[in-house]
This record gives C-alpha cells, structure tokens and sequence, in this order.
C-alpha cells in the first residue's frame, strides 16, 4: 500500500527504485524505525508497479544517513 508517508528514490538510470516509510507495526515504538524496500521499474515507462525485492527494517536515523548516502551517489527523489 502506498501512503503519504512513503518517501521515493529512483538511480540515475531509471532502473531501480527505493521506497522509505515508517514502520507502523509497532504501535508501541513509534517513529522508532524505517522500512525500506528496494525493487525495480517495471514496463518501459514505469506504467506499471515496481517489483520490490528486498526489504529491510532499521532505525530511523540509519534511514536518514542512508537516505543522504543515495541523494550523493546520484539516486533523486520521485513519486510512487
């Protein structure tokens, strides 16, 4: 399901795309940590949803130096 919250990188060769959003299982830690999804594009143009691969939960500032890490090796923010 794709939120408000979710936050969207996609590499410089429109291939590969990562998704950040809160992890919302766990009502009692909240904002405590990060789910993020690495997938692919599908169909020429991204007409349809990505094929998301692997999925990993960490905290959240983790998340933000990662989400920093990919904004320098040339990955941009998207849309869903």
């Amino acid at each position: 399901m794709i939120s408000n919250n979710d936050f969207w990188l996609i590499d410089s060769n429109s291939v590969g795309v990562i998704r950040f959003y809160k992890d919302n299982d766990h009502p009692d830690k909240p904002n405590t940590y990060m789910i993020i999804e690495e997938g692919i594009i599908m169909g020429i143009h991204g007409e349809k949803p990505p094929l998301m691969k692997t999925r990993k939960r960490i905290l959240i500032g983790e998340a933000r130096l990662l989400w920093k890490k990919f904004l320098k090796e040339g990955w941009q923010n998207t849309n869903p």
